[in-house]
This record gives C-alpha cells, sequence and structure tokens, in this order.
C-alpha cells in the first residue's frame, strides 16, 4: 500500500456532540459520528506517511470548531474540509441514563449535514480502495449508483471494496427483504447483533445465543455470490464478533477487553459509543493488507478498543512511525491480540 493512492474513505457522518451525565458536568463539542470513528480505526494502521492514503470529506458548518479542524489536520490524512456558509454543523444530544455509561438516548439537534457523493468528484476520493457506509436499505442502492456513474464518468474501472452497516431505525422485520437485497450490491454488510435480532424480528434477548446469531447472519449469505466474495460480520460488543463469509466457516472472536460471564465490565472500557464504527475502518484497512477475513476482523478489535478507552477519540501522542494513542501502539496492540488467540486455540 502506497500513501499516493486513497485507500479508504468513510462517507458517515461528522457529529458534534453534547453529552449529558447523572453525576457530572456535561460535555459540549465533543467529535463523534460514525464517520469520524471508522476513520479512526482505519487512521490507526495507518501511520506516516500511509495516512495520507486516508482520505476524508467532512460538512462543517459555520460553528466548527477551529480546535477541532485543527485536531483533524494533525492526523495527517487527505482532508476535505466543505465549509457551509450559513448552516450549523451536525450536532446532536447524548443523554446517559445512569452512572454505568450503559443504557443511553441520542437525537440530532441541528439538520443534518451529510457528504454527498458529487463533492467527491475531481478530488482524489473518488479513486479510493474502499468505501464505508452507515445508510439504510432503500438509499443505498441509489448511493453506489451515483458513486460508481461518478467513477465510470472519471475512467475509473476497478471495483471499490463496500462496507455497509445498516441506519440502526432501518432495522426492523418489515425491512429485512430490502437489506438482504442490498447486500447484493456490497461486500461486507455489518449489523451488530441487536440489529440483526431485530431485523429478524427475534426478541433481544440479555444472554446471547451464537446459534441463534450465527443462523440469522446466514441469511445475508443466501444470495448470488458469483461475482463478488460476500462477508458478513456480526460485531457484539463485549461478546465479541462474528465473522463469516461466502468461503468462510463462522468464526466467533472476543473482544480485545475481554469479561467473563459475570465479571464487572473491563476497567479500561470507559465509554463503548463509536467502537462498532471504528471496527470497521481498522477491519477494512486489514482486510486491503492481508485479505483474510479472519486477521482483518483482528484488526477490527484492536481498533474498537481504542474507541472504549475514553468519552470521544483517543488522542495521538507520537508523530512516527510508532504512532503511540492514548498510551499505547495499534500494532503492539494487534500483535498481543493475536497472540491471545493462538492461546485461545491451544486450550
Amino acid at each position: 500500500m502506497t500513501a499516493d493512492r486513497i485507500a479508504f474513505v468513510s462517507l458517515g457522518l461528522v457529529v458534534l456532540d453534547e453529552i449529558h451525565y447523572c453525576n457530572r458536568e456535561a460535555l459540549t463539542d465533543v467529535l463523534g459520528g460514525s464517520g469520524t470513528y471508522a476513520t479512526l480505526g482505519a487512521r490507526l494502521f495507518l501511520p506516516p506517511p500511509l495516512s495520507r492514503s486516508l482520505g476524508w470529506m467532512i460538512q462543517a458548518g459555520s460553528d466548527f470548531p477551529k480546535a477541532i479542524e485543527d485536531r483533524l489536520t494533525d492526523w495527517e490524512t487527505t482532508l476535505f474540509i466543505e465549509q457551509q456558509g450559513g448552516r450549523l454543523s451536525t450536532r446532536g444530544l447524548l443523554e446517559y441514563k445512569d452512572t454505568t455509561l450503559g443504557p443511553k438516548s441520542f437525537r440530532y439537534t441541528t439538520p443534518i449535514l451529510g457528504v454527498q457523493d458529487e463533492s467527491l468528484e475531481n478530488t482524489p476520493l473518488l479513486g479510493s480502495k474502499v468505501y464505508h457506509y452507515l445508510e439504510t436499505p432503500q438509499r443505498l442502492p441509489g448511493r453506489l449508483a451515483s458513486l460508481h456513474s461518478l467513477r465510470a464518468n472519471s475512467g475509473i474501472t476497478e471495483c471499490p471494496l463496500i462496507v455497509w452497516e445498516p441506519a440502526l431505525l432501518s432495522c426492523t422485520p418489515e425491512n429485512l427483504e430490502n437489506c438482504i437485497a442490498a447486500t447484493s450490491l456490497v461486500d461486507v454488510f455489518s449489523p451488530n447483533h441487536l440489529e440483526l435480532l431485530r431485523l429478524s424480528g427475534e426478541q433481544t434477548d440479555a444472554v446471547m445465543n451464537r446459534g441463534k446469531v450465527e443462523s440469522l447472519a446466514r441469511k445475508f449469505l443466501d444470495t448470488d455470490v458469483s461475482v463478488r466474495k460476500r462477508i458478513v460480520i456480526v460485531r457484539a460488543g463485549e461478546h465479541g464478533c462474528l465473522v463469516m463469509a461466502s468461503d468462510t466457516a463462522p468464526r466467533w472472536l472476543p473482544p480485545f477487553y475481554r469479561c467473563r460471564t459475570g465479571e464487572m465490565q473491563h476497567a479500561k472500557v470507559v465509554d463503548p459509543t463509536g467502537a462498532g464504527n471504528a471496527f470497521l475502518g481498522a477491519f477494512a484497512v486489514g482486510y486491503t493488507k492481508t485479505k483474510d477475513v479472519v486477521e482483518a476482523a483482528c484488526y477490527g478489535a484492536v481498533g474498537a478498543s481504542f474507541a472504549v478507552e475514553q468519552v470521544g477519540i483517543p488522542n495521538r501522542i507520537s508523530r512516527t512511525e510508532r504512532e503511540v494513542w492514548s498510551g499505547d501502539e495499534p500494532r503492539k496492540r494487534l500483535q498481543q491480540y493475536q497472540q491471545s488467540l493462538r492461546l485461545l486455540s491451544a486450550e
């Protein structure tokens, strides 16, 4: 992978969050959104100069904080910030219901500024190897058709890898067939386990039933695979993730921060917000490098671990190829995780 070719672009949102707690002062202008966290996951495994192969398009309102813009510029990506004069940035209100940082509610407090496909035109982001979407099954086909048309008009014939996570509110039984149909257009389909259960009309039980999750996930592999390999990743929080593919048997991987049944949450897990998005950004980079879905999921688990250690995104501390984010090196953590999997397999 070289720095002169864009490797990954997330078309998810960048959101400025206001966070309310039960027992402490509220936070404002906390950087979040699916696009932010997916880009973070990819960036963790693209140190300079490869960081320039990470494309990022942000729609910013007139109120977008300069401090956040400077922080993102410091990531050394191929960054485009489109200023929307006279409009506010996408903002949200996140309210935690108790002190566990578990139950919560979220709503947007301003109109959403989403990245339009046309914004990629005449930028290197249009030639990306991978695109990440968080979208409804109804809107996804149109968005992909627009992307492919823009690429074709620019003389780009290569098919990009498409990673899709379904929008939360679209995960209802009425949309099951729409989601199954939409998976024929993508390479990686990735709901979380609760979204998968809701899509299938199943109860979201407190106890994880891995057999049920595997059975439901398999429906999304029963599509025409004559054109492209199909991958399904079910992100399951503290239960880890399920990885399946049209040519790969189901495999469950633990999260980086494991806890056994009955144990308290790991001390380093502060806030799981954005972990699933970060997983997919890191997975995409890992898959581009290895072409192995299980190895790529190891990247994903490590990417997610950096997202959960604080409220908001972690801090980049060093500027060398051995980058440190929030006190640890992503590559070193990946090696630790891979070693732990080998030990588990040997038990």
